[in-house]
């Protein structure tokens, strides 16, 4: 039995230390590319995090789109819904990574077009730009998804209608009690204010392209929307990796006592949200 239940701890471990990972990236990303864009090459910013890929910064945000993917697929999530958006967004990460963004084109009449600016954009790059904004849009929904979800901590019941399973798939059901403790409201609100901000900017970026080019040349709108979506997304990964809950530390988890070597607590509805099946049957 101490065996098992060791190894179960150890499983907790590692899907904790894997959420942390993922927050990491998802809120380091941006920061890392332009300061390290900015102390190492001095070279001008682009306007957008995709358009890192021609520059010195290349290796960092192509390794860790594919880092990315890669615990996105490898991470077991609650069900299969859990799985299928995971293992989606991990692939179109990939995908982003791999099918680079359009390079940009040197206005006409420019007698040098430095590198990696084009004088026009041959029919490979064209195509490969449509497919990296295919992947970055879907990847960006995923993600959205992903954090709406962390606020599911029931089952859907059985006999709702559609409205109420996509209600109970979203987190955005109310408790079967009626009640819950103030922990499991504010980690709900943090998780619904992720995905709803990642869905935001999608649009926003979405439409930037009504705007006049005067307006969109005063700042560098694309870049920040896409920040501002992938710091959300890290955030909800940390909050769920326990990185972010200081003030709760005292507060008595759902699986605490089991995590520490003590009397394992009754399995709650909240216990089953928080760690995956496998891990939970590790402990059994």
């Amino acid at each position: 039995m101490s065996q098992r239940r060791s190894g179960g701890d150890e499983l907790i471990v590692s899907y904790m230390l894997l959420r942390k990972t993922v927050g990491w990236i998802g809120t380091l990303l941006p920061f890392v590319l332009i300061v390290g864009n900015v102390i190492f090459f001095t070279a001008l910013q682009p306007d957008s995090m995709s358009g890192y890929y021609y520059t010195h910064m290349r290796n960092v945000f192509v390794g860790a789109l594919c880092a990315l993917g890669i615990f996105l697929i490898a991470y077991d999530g609650y069900d299969e819904v859990d799985r299928w958006v995971t293992n989606a967004a991990g692939i179109c990460a990939i995908g982003v990574a791999f099918c680079p963004t359009k390079p940009p084109v040197c206005p006409p009449h420019v007698p040098v077009c430095a590198a990696p600016s084009v004088l026009r954009l041959s029919t490979g790059q064209q195509v490969t730009g449509v497919l990296h904004l295919i992947f970055a849009v879907a990847t960006f929904i995923a993600l959205a998804l992903m954090a709406l979800r962390f606020a599911k901590t029931e089952k859907t019941p059985p006999g709702v209608n559609t409205a109420g399973r996509i209600r109970h798939a979203l987190g955005f059901a109310k408790p079967a009690d009626g009640e819950q403790q103030p922990r499991t409201r504010w980690l709900k609100v943090v998780y619904r204010a992720c995905g709803l901000t990642i869905l935001s900017c999608v649009v926003l970026a979405a439409l930037l392209n009504l705007l006049p080019a005067s307006v969109q040349a005063n700042a560098p709108w694309l870049f920040i929307f896409e920040a501002l979506a992938v710091f959300a997304f890290g955030v909800s990964w940390f909050v769920k990796g326990e990185t972010l809950l200081p003030i709760l530390k005292n507060q008595p988890h759902p699986m605490q006592s089991s995590v520490i070597g003590l009397q394992p607590a009754p399995e709650s509805a909240v216990a089953r949200r928080t760690y995956p099946a496998s891990a939970r049957r590790a402990q059994e």
